[in-house]
């Protein structure tokens, strides 16, 4: 009789063990034993189960709770978001995303062909930490995105998780304050060319009409109106050559390889090469890029010209992998850069120099956003300038 209540007893046990096992792989935490006919071993058995469920259920409380309030906080944000796996297929999208570019809920890449025949192709190629500026026609309306991309790993998948902002009042703003720049520094170089050749030509006609014209006088002005008009012209070739860049062709670059020529052509004592890792591969034109650095390392040689200290110049070069970015930076010990004119350096044609030509760092920025990268620097006066170059790390 002993053995047999022994097997009822070890019969409903192994029970509740099994359905507590099916309540846990089911997540059905509704699951409750009554412990109030139940003594010794097995009543003990029966309340651990239950605590056991109740502490599953408060914990996937918990995760609900927590899932709902990203879930908020990711669907009130502007920017699109996006998390896509390795094949294409679209696991999740925020509100936002779903408003902006479709008005549905997306289930594979594929369907953003609508928008744009070459798109799910270009974000599937995209580098994570690169940005990409995108133009869209959804219903009717032209949209200008900022597209960016993170890459993830979970449970053996690759994930990408896109975000696409709508960048176009920015960009207007942007540009017309950059327009505005342009066309004073345009005008103020064409009135300074055109002034001079109106005043001696008007000069020329009054002379010539009074028969007071001397030969000396009338070769000095055309000599002044040729020199005049010369200048401008170079200064609209020099425009030409700013707006006719052409893409970069990218391809991976050893740093050392890119830096070789540099370290050849700036071999003087106050040139140093601080490269961190030779063999570090960049994605770059290095035809393009090789002339953003010649630029920088001239200025900087100018800029210590005349100091009493002794000039020092130095380019470094570092791999940010946290960030996948590869950073470049030139450092002199110069006079540095006034901040007012700091923040006109990169526009086109604002030069400081009584020869300069006022494109080499508009050119030189042109060249690094095209490669979707950003040059920025820092100065003090009479204490050296900083350029930095950031590029995506291939």
């Amino acid at each position: 009789m002993n053995n047999w209540i022994r097997n009822i007893i070890t019969r409903k046990s192994v029970g509740r063990l099994r359905r507590m096992m099916e309540a846990i792989r089911t997540r059905e935490f509704t699951l409750h034993f009554a412990t109030d006919e139940l003594s010794g071993e097995e009543a003990r058995l029966a309340d651990e189960i239950n605590k056991t469920i109740d502490e599953f259920r408060t914990g996937l409380q918990q995760q609900e709770a927590q899932y709902g309030y990203f879930d908020t906080l990711l669907n009130s944000v502007e920017a699109c978001l996006m998390v896509v796996d390795d094949g294409g297929k679209v696991v999740w999208m925020n509100r936002s995303a779903i408003d902006t570019l479709c008005g549905f809920r997306l289930t594979d890449l594929q369907m953003l062909a609508s928008l744009s025949p070459n798109l799910p192709q270009e974000m599937m190629a995209m580098l994570p930490g690169t940005q990409k500026l995108l133009r869209l026609t959804v219903r009717n309306t032209e949209l200008q995105m900022s597209l960016s991309v993170v890459k993830y790993y979970r449970k053996g998948i690759d994930y990408r998780l896109f975000s696409m902002q709508n960048v176009r009042s920015v960009l207007q703003e942007n540009e017309l304050d950059a327009q505005k720049k342009l066309i004073s520094v345009l005008t103020h170089e064409i009135m300074n060319s055109l002034t001079p050749i109106i005043s001696l030509s008007e000069t020329l006609c009054d002379s010539w009409e009074a028969g007071t014209a001397d030969a000396d006088d009338t070769m000095l002005a055309l000599r002044a109106i040729h020199r005049r008009s010369d200048g401008l012209l170079k200064f609209v070739e020099n425009y030409r050559r700013l707006s006719k860049l052409s893409a970069p062709v990218l391809k991976p670059v050893e740093v050392g390889r890119m830096t070789e020529s540099l370290q050849r052509l700036f071999c003087e004592a106050c040139f140093h090469f601080d490269i961190s890792d030779p063999e570090e591969m960049v994605l770059v034109d290095s035809h393009q890029m090789e002339q953003v650095l010649i630029n920088l390392l001239k200025n900087a040689r100018e800029a210590t010209e005349g100091l009493d200290a002794e000039p020092r110049i130095t380019l470094r070069t570092q791999s940010v992998r946290a960030a996948r970015m590869f950073v470049v930076t030139v450092e002199d010990n110069g006079c540095g850069i006034l901040p007012d004119v700091q923040e006109r350096i990169f526009i086109p044609f604002f030069t400081t120099k009584p020869h300069g030509s006022g494109i080499g760092l508009s050119l030189c920025r042109q060249i690094v956003n095209n490669h979707g990268g950003t040059i920025t620097v820092k100065s003090v006066p009479d204490n050296g300038s900083v350029f930095r170059i950031e590029l995506p790390l291939a």
